[in-house]
């Protein structure tokens, strides 16, 4: 393995040994060198050297025209903000040896993948102290030290994220030493769990990262209501018992939403399932690709979030589990129950407000679509149009989760009739958002309050709001289309 760096990062570089002084010590170090290695896409590049690094970051910064700023004083940390030929976010870290000297701050660190370095000054030279490249080589993951997992419980979360992002085993011993470390996960930040967590949901295999996370201890600690799933077995129609379930719902969200944003690569042959969503959701492959990368807060996707929200979306069941006269176990209120854990897990996640609000949102509205489905006719304009007023743009989440959770209830069995009506109200959903938005979804009201108190001798108060509420979904309904239709009714209504 040679490193193989392309020419924007190239003449990047060049850049930095230019305003470097002569004979400054400076080192390529951590994800970086393991990706040029791989042949992974760069998204950051982070530097080590024996000084303070804020001065040749402020230089940098001035030279590339953009911005600079101290991430840690303590740990003399800082990042030039800078943007690659896409304009997209490509932070350049400067950060002082851990230690002395360079091998060290290698050995310091989480993973011997991680633990190699490149002299900025002589590119094809690897320092590889701890034979990171052997277990590149071998996809093996293993920690710098016997220590290294307990110095940060974070890189707990990380090592299961390397595993599945690379598709690495684990070094003998490793497993062991990440569930001891991963009992002392309070002893770390939430934001920094939360990160490394989000990963593992966004990474290419989330449901094995999630399985990881059980086995490992990860939940007792991070999202504890999840341990209870545990206990309940398989209960009909379902045909997985409950974190199974939960765990293919995470990754058939993930498939479609992968399948529906890109170019579509439905398995032929796979059964009608697929061939179902192809036919009638592919139509929305580029308005669904920006929804799910719409970020409510900056740094985690709506994607992010659903799959969140799938993993959170039964977890109130075991606190309202009872056996039925029927002998299946039942459910009730669950989602009611459910959406108040989310909210407590994703605040325990340090998510924002807003972000809680969604999940939160999605957890209590996952089962609103079931009723039209097995209606089995397509939902009218005011079914529609209240179904987007409980769910707001977490509809179009919900719309996709239900697809994910029918057929991890059902498996392979599924009845064709079910979802072809599962995959129509779906459409007819996702088509209202996108498409009928203004006229179904959210119409802009044909009269204000002060038409109402002009035109229509309405006295103020609060009654003005509930009859524009209701003109409003008349309006959706499709019953009212003009001003005059709207007067009309509104007199009627008095």
């Amino acid at each position: 393995m040679r490193p193989k760096i392309d020419s924007e990062h190239l003449a990047l570089l060049t850049v930095i040994r230019d305003v470097s002084e002569p004979g400054q010590a400076l080192y390529i170090v951590g994800g970086a060198v393991r990706d040029i290695l791989l042949g992974v896409s760069l998204h950051d590049i982070d530097f080590v050297m024996p000084e303070n690094p804020s001065t040749l970051a402020k230089k940098l910064a001035k030279r590339l025209s953009v911005g600079f700023f101290v991430l840690d004083d303590e740990r003399h940390t800082a990042r030039v903000v800078y943007e690659d030929q896409h304009g997209q976010f490509f932070p350049l870290d400067f950060v002082q040896f851990t230690g002395e000297t360079l091998a060290e701050d290698l050995s310091n660190r989480d993973f011997t993948l991680n633990a190699m370095a490149v002299p900025v000054e002589d590119l094809d030279h690897v320092i590889d102290p701890l034979d990171g490249r052997s277990d590149l080589k071998g996809g093996i993951l293993r920690a710098c030290s016997p220590h290294a997992l307990l110095d940060d419980p974070v890189r707990v979360l990380r090592g299961i994220r390397l595993a599945h992002q690379f598709n690495f085993t684990y070094a003998p011993g490793l497993e062991l030493d990440l569930q001891t470390a991963a009992a002392q996960l309070p002893q770390t930040s939430y934001e920094r769990q939360r990160d490394e967590f989000f990963r593992i949901l966004t990474g290419p295999n989330p449901t094995d990262g999630l399985r990881d996370c059980r086995r490992l201890g990860v939940f007792r600690t991070l999202l504890p209501p999840l341990v209870g799933l545990e206990d309940i077995p398989v209960s009909p129609p379902h045909h997985l018992p409950l974190f199974e379930h939960t765990l293919q719902t995470v990754d058939l969200y993930q498939r479609l939403v992968t399948d529906l944003t890109e170019n579509p690569t439905f398995v032929s042959g796979e059964d009608g399932v697929w061939h179902e969503i192809l036919q009638q959701l592919g139509k929305f492959t580029n308005a669904l690709s920006a929804y799910f990368a719409e970020e409510i807060t900056q740094g985690r996707s709506k994607a992010a979030l659903a799959y969140f929200g799938a993993l959170l979306h039964d977890v109130g069941k075991p606190l309202v589990v009872k056996a039925g006269d029927d002998g299946h176990l039942h459910y009730f209120d669950h989602a009611s129950v459910g959406a108040d854990l989310a909210r407590k897990m994703a605040k325990r996640l340090q998510l924002s407000n807003a972000e809680s609000d969604w999940v939160e949102r999605m957890v209590r509205n996952h089962m609103q679509l079931l009723a039209l489905i097995k209606a089995g006719s397509p939902p009218d304009r005011r079914s529609i149009y209240r179904y987007y007023k409980k769910t707001g743009d977490t509809g179009v989440a919900l719309a996709i989760h239900v697809l994910a959770d029918t057929l991890a209830t059902y498996g392979a069995k599924i009845d064709q009739s079910l979802w072809q009506a599962a995959v129509s109200v779906v459409e007819t959903m996702i088509s209202s958002w996108f498409e009928h938005h203004d006229t179904i979804v959210s119409p802009s009201p044909l009269l204000d309050g002060h038409d109402l108190q002009r035109l229509c001798g309405v006295p103020p108060g609060k009654h003005i709001g509930r009859l524009l509420s209701q003109l409003v979904e008349e309006q959706a309904s499709g019953n009212i289309n003009t001003k005059e239709e709207a007067q009309d009714y509104i007199r009627r209504q008095l």
